[in-house]
C-alpha cells in the first residue's frame, strides 16, 4: 500500500544533509523501517535565473536573429517530469516546447522577450 505523504508540512529540522557539491545539496527524511525520502536542491539554478533575468530585461527593444537565445532551463527541469518537456520531444512534439517557453512556468528561464 502507497502513502501520500504532503511534504510541505514536514519541518526543515527533520530533513538530514547528505551530500553537498558546488551544484547540489542532497537531503534525507527517514520515514522508519528504512525506508526514506531523498531530494536535491539544485544551488546553481538561482545564479542561471538571476543570469536569465538580466539578458531578459536588456533585450528590450531588440530584434529576433539567428542564433539567439530565447532561454536557458536547467537540465533537472528540462528533464523532470512535471512539465514533460523531454518527454513530449522525444514524442516529436515540437509546440509542447513553444507553448511551455510561452508560459508563466517558464518565465524564469527565458533570456529574450517576445513570443515563440
Amino acid at each position: 500500500m502507497t502513502q501520500s505523504l504532503d511534504l510541505r508540512n514536514i519541518d526543515g529540522a527533520a530533513w538530514e544533509l547528505e551530500e553537498v557539491t558546488p551544484h547540489y545539496r542532497r537531503w534525507l527524511l527517514p520515514l522508519g523501517e528504512g525506508r526514506f525520502i531523498r531530494k536535491t536542491e539544485f544551488l546553481a539554478d538561482d545564479e542561471l535565473i538571476k543570469e536569465n533575468r538580466q539578458a531578459f530585461n536588456d533585450s528590450e527593444g531588440k530584434r529576433w536573429g539567428d542564433g539567439q537565445i530565447v532561454a536557458r532551463v536547467p537540465l533537472n527541469k528540462l528533464y523532470g517530469s512535471q512539465d514533460q518537456i523531454m518527454e513530449k520531444l522525444r514524442e516529436g512534439d515540437r509546440d509542447h516546447l513553444k507553448w511551455w517557453l510561452n508560459s508563466e512556468a517558464a518565465r524564469p528561464y527565458r533570456t529574450f522577450k517576445g513570443r515563440i
